[in-house]
């Protein structure tokens, strides 16, 4: 469908003087409008829109189907240097706030700090490719030379999100490196926060069209690797963590109001095994973002995370746990990260139970010049004239979500883990926590019909319906100052128990006697409540 074509990229990164001087005019505008006798500005909010360059795709010569590595370089390095060039001019506006200014303007008193944003936009075009393959990135962003950014003092919080982060719509965003914020974090002396609430994983979507669902496959290798590098990233920050990190928010995916749409009797990968880079004994065989995210909350006082998840998220071999950790939040999603799935279908159903093996020949994206798949181009062009309709061929989807019944011999573990590791003497400061997920229930078409009428399955009308739940529980520990035993509290629905090892570990957590345990109903939704202003 496209030729190969040497890099054409349309863009000058903002130099960090440019960055600076807006920096500066926001001030002086901002001071500019304050009241008759009201302070010059507490300044807190300043944000980078990280621009993809525009990508050129002339009609004389078309971009090539899948991007180029030597594109994608490109690509990166105008992202990167758009990072240090914002990370050097609040270096240098830190400078001009510590010396009178010859204005006399105040740029940030010493009680004063800065709250840097960083909003990834959207992969542009001057002219939108024709094929699917160029609206799903597999490279994800990084930073080049982390080590050479400058170190801020006067940063309290970051922010990194995609630009339009309250549309779960994939299509044209640029996924960061999972080690990105880690590499960010490190720089900032006086960090508290680091809010981070989507990191670009991408589930499988749901297509009808069996082209489309080519075109945006997630490619199973390059998905595992960076997961490996997260878990190296947290090890090499951990010796140099801001001493003052006390809050973080990490959301791998970004929560569907909706539910993921995800087809859940496909088989899943096994993103824990050994990678191309790396070996099974490097992380012990356990799951490097589970292990990585355990290390990360031995440090904080509140810990906020949306992932795939194994059990080795709470368990820890050297007694290491969250002595100050406070909060602490965990949704997980119904799949672990090793492919096995912690929930099945209302009868047991349960496709694969093991995820597959992830290979060099089968499940990295092909080099540049393989890009021409007639095949799915010319079943995509047969299939947009099946699918012709109002909906279009993008917006038909057709997934089978019907995982909503625990599989006890793979959610007891995790829950009993759970449970051990919110013990007095492992978290003494704790006051609340949760692990949760939610469960939707649209099945295909078939499996719509052989539940229809039944009780085994949440009420609904005809089979294009969509019924979502919470499922999990939550634990509140005993006020300091009082004489409470804390509460358990358990939304599991009615006819479904834990084992009786992980009901009692967390009977123990409130006294040993089952009273301040409570056992809640589903409620059944069409869509959940999200809060908006996270991505704000």
């Amino acid at each position: 469908m496209a030729s190969q074509h040497h890099v054409r990229i349309l863009a000058t990164p903002p130099s960090e003087d440019a960055i600076l001087n807006s920096l500066l005019e926001i001030v002086r505008d901002y001071n500019a409008h304050l009241p008759p006798g009201r302070n010059p500005i507490v300044f807190g909010a300043c944000e980078l829109n990280a621009e993809m360059p525009l990508l050129l795709n002339l009609p004389s010569s078309r971009l090539a189907c899948r991007e180029p590595l030597s594109e994608f370089e490109a690509v990166n390095a105008h992202f990167s240097a758009q990072v240090h060039a914002f990370f050097h001019a609040l270096y240098r506006f830190e400078n001009m706030a510590e010396t009178p200014s010859c204005d006399n303007l105040d740029l940030c008193r010493p009680d004063e700090y800065l709250r840097p944003v960083i909003r990834i936009l959207n992969q542009s075009f001057d002219i939108y490719p024709r094929c699917y393959h160029r609206h799903f990135h597999t490279r994800r962003l990084t930073i080049q030379d982390p080590g050479h950014l400058s170190t801020l003092y006067r940063v309290t919080s970051l922010r990194i999100l995609s630009y339009r982060t309250n549309n779960s719509d994939p299509a044209h965003r640029r996924p960061i490196s999972l080690r990105v914020p880690l590499d960010l974090v490190t720089h900032l002396r006086h960090v508290h926060e680091l809010d981070c609430p989507w990191l670009g994983e991408r589930l499988p979507i749901a297509f009808k069209s069996k082209a489309l669902r080519n075109f945006s496959r997630v490619w199973a290798g390059p998905w595992r690797d960076d997961r490996v590098e997260f878990g190296r990233a947290v090890r090499s920050a951990m010796p140099v963590l801001p001493p003052y990190l006390s809050k973080v928010r990490l959301w791998f995916w970004k929560p569907n109001a909706y539910g993921d749409g995800m087809d859940q009797a496909e088989q899943m990968p096994d993103l824990v095994g050994s990678s191309l880079a790396s070996s099974a004994n490097e992380f012990g065989g356990k799951d490097p973002v589970s292990l990585g995210l355990r290390d990360l909350g031995s440090r904080l006082q509140e810990l906020d995370i949306c992932a795939f998840i194994t059990p080795d998220l709470f368990r820890s071999d050297e007694g290491l746990s969250g002595e100050h950790m406070r909060h602490f939040k965990v949704e997980f999603h119904p799949c672990a990260p090793n492919g096995r799935w912690y929930f099945s279908g209302p009868r047991g159903e349960n496709p694969y139970a093991t995820g597959f093996a992830i290979t060099k020949e089968q499940h990295y994206p092909p080099g540049h010049l393989q890009e021409d798949d007639d095949e799915t181009h010319k079943l995509l062009s047969d299939e947009e004239d099946e699918y012709w309709g109002d909906e279009g061929i993008y917006n038909t989807r057709q997934p089978d979500m019907f995982r909503i019944s625990p599989i006890a011999e793979n959610i007891n573990p995790l829950l009993l883990a759970f449970a051990s590791s919110l013990q007095r003497q492992k978290m003494p400061a704790l006051e609340d926590a949760e692990l949760f997920t939610w469960l939707t229930w649209r099945p295909s078409m078939e499996r719509w019909e052989e539940y229809e009428g039944s009780d085994e399955v949440p009420p609904t009308e005809d089979e294009e319906d969509t019924v979502m739940f919470r499922w999990g529980v939550k634990y509140e520990a005993p006020a300091v100052d009082g004489d409470g035993k804390g509460k358990v509290t358990w939304q599991v629905g009615e006819d479904w128990r834990p084992d009786d090892e992980t009901i009692k570990a967390f009977e123990d957590l409130v006294g040993g006697d089952g009273e301040n345990i409570e056992w809640q109903g589903f409620e059944f939704l069409e869509r959940r409540n999200q809060d908006s202003s996270v991505y704000v």
